[in-house]
């Protein structure tokens, strides 16, 4: 029952276009790691340099995403780099089009802020996500971010389509986010 449940599993990948995908802790170090098996599949597919880049910077931001607002934190240590957090990474090519998926758990209060702005985002155009975009590069940082507030941004204008997101209740209090990009 072992092997077809796995079997089963990766079918079921594959039927999504997927390349790879992780779930478990998530760390700066792991990013590395999984940032060279994205660069790998990208020249298996023969995706253009400019293309890989752009998928490169998706990729990075939403695995940084999940390391820092994951609410299921461990640390190792004091440093940023010992920070485990808990995620689901999953990278594809379908039609032509990289996409890349990661989702993890956070408090429902943050989950209620970021759907208001990803919807906000998501009604923007090229020129208008730009604008927004240096407006943002000039303000400080909101309270709870732990870059620049500008991460969604990032991959918003890397996006070929509308970044798709979701959420699902997962316990009192906490939700599940998961967010897409095409690139």
């Amino acid at each position: 029952m072992l092997a077809q449940d796995i079997y089963n599993f990766r079918e079921e990948l594959s039927t999504r276009n997927t390349l790879f995908a992780y779930s478990g802790m998530v760390s700066e170090n792991l990013l590395h790691s999984l940032g060279s098996a994205v660069k790998q599949q990208m020249e298996l597919k023969n995706a253009d340099g400019k293309v890989a880049r752009r998928v490169f910077s998706v990729f990075v931001e939403q695995v940084q995403n999940v390391i820092r607002y994951s609410d299921e934190k461990h640390w190792l240590s004091d440093t940023i780099t010992d920070r485990l957090s808990s995620g689901v990474v999953a990278f594809g090519h379908e039609n032509d089009r990289f996409f890349v998926i990661c989702g993890n758990p956070l408090p429902a209060a943050e989950a209620a802020k970021l759907s208001e702005r990803l919807q906000l985002i998501s009604t923007m155009d090229e020129d208008t996500l730009r604008k927004y975009y240096r407006t943002k590069l000039r303000e400080d940082p909101e309270e709870q971010s732990e870059g620049g507030s500008i991460g969604l941004l990032e991959i918003a204008r890397r996006a070929t389509e509308p970044l798709e997101f979701d959420f699902y209740d997962i316990d009192d209090g906490r939700k599940f986010f998961v967010l897409k990009a095409f690139v």
